[in-house]
């Protein structure tokens, strides 16, 4: 490339910059281009005495990469002017727009690396692959600028949830995610889900801060509501509904489990194994949805050599055994009182539900039944609906936590593995939280 078609180039790629466009030098080699720049004179004050009258006195140069694109990457050296008061003496600097003091990356360069840091699918390697620079620059420029701490206020609303992870980075193999539910971000996130760690993390917040929390949604691990109890006396628990009914469903498809395998004679493809294994197996589904939201419609069964519906497809699981008949029926009373009780009137119906569990006689059911007891109070408060804005109102629910968390999930995926818990920490939170404040480099 020469003349016109370097200088458009150059006014894109440079075009925050001050540099004098018509002192540039540079040789290219490959999609690297190495740039001589000076900067456009301007008038200076001695930083000492103010005087305007200075003169020249050489120039301090510094090689500085910059790339925001994929495509060319530019090694410039700057040739910063250095003047001398003729006044006082002293020495001093042209300003220099291109780069932060103390970094060896143009200022648009650490811009590129921070907005593309903020994608989930992004990782320190792809980043650096894409600038042409190394890895670790661009962990270094992450680490300079953020480094999350948490708002000095609690919110209303917080969820409590964990997050497998390494244990190479943590000294638990489950962190502890906090959520702002009504915000949809993260409060914080500890190492680790033990009682000690999380106990020492909230003991540190002074009571009138954790006194402004009203609610707390966990899910059913002890260790959350000893500590919810401890530290927020006065706040209401709310049990995940989606975990108090995967735990029920849990018990119905044990049944189908201990059903199947009566009939299971070994076969390794289910067409060739007893029909009621291979129904079991290949229409389970059926006993877990919501039946009114699945399709309608005939499809044709190739075992039985029929064309059924889902309500035909039902009814023949459900005859197969009276054990997996009773229990399918109790999941979808808890399934529909889940979906249409209230806070005001879903008491009466979950002790009407947990004594038909106990009276069941399926071991399963009634092993839920002495969970949904012990939790009881949590279940009843998870009916609970608040304000979350825009005439808006919303259960209380982990629904936020179990977002955020698939995001965690993707993060910690494509970083094939984390070794530094704080940078992850930092990482999930920059990328979710999106208004995390960038440190000022100076």
């Amino acid at each position: 490339m020469k003349g016109r078609e370097y200088y458009t180039i150059f006014l894109t790629d440079f075009r925050y910059s001050n540099f004098d466009v018509d002192r540039l030098t540079y040789r290219q080699k490959g999609t690297t281009f190495y740039v001589d720049a000076f900067y456009l004179p301007s008038d200076e004050l001695c930083p000492i005495c103010e005087s305007s009258n200075p003169y020249r006195f050489g120039y301090r140069l510094k090689t500085v990469k910059h790339c925001t694109n994929y495509t060319w990457l530019y090694i410039v050296t700057c040739h910063i002017q250095r003047y001398k008061c003729k006044k006082c003496g002293a020495t001093f600097y042209e300003k220099d727009t291109f780069s932060n003091p103390k970094e060896c990356l143009s200022k648009e360069t650490v811009l590129a690396i921070l907005e593309r840091l903020k994608l989930p699918n992004e990782t320190f390697e792809s980043v650096a692959s894409g600038l042409h620079l190394s890895k670790m620059e661009v962990i270094e420029i992450f680490e300079r600028y953020i480094d999350y701490r948490p708002p000095a206020t609690l919110p209303e609303v917080l969820s409590f949830d964990e997050k497998s992870v390494n244990k190479k980075m943590a000294d638990s193999r489950y962190l502890f995610v906090i959520v702002d539910f009504l915000n949809n971000k993260i409060y914080d996130i500890l190492y680790s889900r033990h009682k000690n760690v999380i106990s020492s993390y909230f003991s540190k917040i002074p009571i009138e801060t954790r006194k402004k929390v009203k609610y707390i949604t966990i899910d059913m691990w002890e260790t959350y509501r000893i500590v919810a109890e401890t530290y927020f006396k006065w706040a209401k628990i709310a049990i995940d509904s989606f975990h108090v009914v995967n735990l029920v469903q849990n018990a119905l498809n044990r049944i189908r489990l201990g059903v199947m395998q009566k009939f299971n004679n070994g076969a390794d493809n289910p067409e060739n194994n007893h029909v009621f294994y291979y129904m079991l197996k290949k229409y389970q589904y059926i006993l877990f949805a919501n039946f009114d939201d699945l399709p309608e419609g005939r499809k044709y069964n190739r075992k039985l050599h029929s064309w059924m519906d889902k309500h035909q497809i039902r009814k023949y699981l459900l005859d197969i055994d009276e054990r997996l008949e009773k229990g399918y029926w109790l999941f979808s009373r808890y399934l529909e009182f889940n979906k249409t009780a209230s806070y005001e009137t879903c008491r009466e119906e979950l002790e009407i539900l947990i004594e038909d569990f106990f009276d069941s006689k399926l071991p399963t059911f009634i092993d839920v039944a002495k969970t949904l007891s012990n939790w009881k109070e949590y279940i009843i408060n998870s009916f609970i609906t608040i304000d979350v804005g825009d005439n808006r109102k919303r259960r209380l629910s982990n629904g936020p936590i179990e977002g955020i968390n698939a995001q965690i999930q993707t993060i910690k995926s494509n970083g094939h593995g984390y070794l530094n818990f704080n940078r992850f920490r930092n990482r999930c939170v920059y990328v979710i939280n999106k208004d995390v404040p960038r440190k000022v480099n100076k």
